[in-house]
């Protein structure tokens, strides 16, 4: 199993101006956007995804998307906006 980390800023409008940590296609970094110092008192959007080879999908790779929003306060520390998914709700097909 494959996996990413990546976030990008918040804004009024979904994505936000700011640095970009990391990007799903491309983990080497992001150049220019992805090389400013971020600001404390910030909202972020930290995403994760893992690739898999689903059997009953004839070996389909399949990614699985995540993403959790929070903020980063005045003394560097990050805390979720309403804690962190734990556990998937599987919805039979």
């Amino acid at each position: 199993m494959d996996g990413t980390i990546y976030t990008h800023p918040l804004g009024f409008h979904g994505h936000g101006a700011g640095t970009w940590i990391g990007a799903w296609e491309d983990q080497t970094g992001v150049p220019h956007i992805g090389e400013h110092v971020i600001a404390p008192r910030t909202a972020w959007s930290i995403e994760l995804n893992a690739q898999h080879d689903v059997p009953e999908w004839n070996g389909q790779t399949v990614r699985f998307m995540f993403e959790e929003n929070g903020f980063l306060d005045e003394s560097g520390d990050f805390a979720f906006f309403d804690g962190s998914q734990d556990r998937f709700i599987l919805i039979p097909c």
